[in-house]
């Protein structure tokens, strides 16, 4: 796990406990769990910022198209079993199959004659 899944899970914890502190018997003041929660939150959107500055880096990847076959597929499958749409998973794989062995054997083409 991580350490923004870590923090986040400590401060609902902290927030739960304090919204029924009397059924537990604790005696946490509502002021330190504001100013818990308040940190944990302003470390989050933190790490966030630095989180899409390392995305932005990569954009490159996103112009991939073995990247939107990857994504389009993903999400065409996730959206046909949601929906109940009558598209059967093996021919959504097989199709998506060759369309992957064209791309990459486009890709070893091409780094087969880059290194000649």
């Amino acid at each position: 796990m991580s350490r923004k899944t870590i923090t986040a899970a400590l401060g609902i914890i902290g927030a739960v406990l304090a919204f029924f502190s009397e059924q537990f018997g604790l005696s946490i003041d509502p002021v330190a769990v504001i100013a818990g929660l308040s940190s944990i939150v302003f470390y989050i959107l933190l790490e966030g910022k630095l989180d899409i500055q390392r995305v932005g880096s990569q954009a490159a990847k996103f112009k991939d198209p073995k990247f939107w076959l990857a994504f389009i597929s993903a999400i065409l499958v996730a959206v046909s079993e949601t929906f109940g749409l009558a598209l059967p998973v093996e021919a959504l794989i097989a199709v998506l199959t060759v369309i992957m062995g064209v791309l990459f054997k486009a890709e070893f083409k091409k780094i087969a004659t880059t290194t000649k």
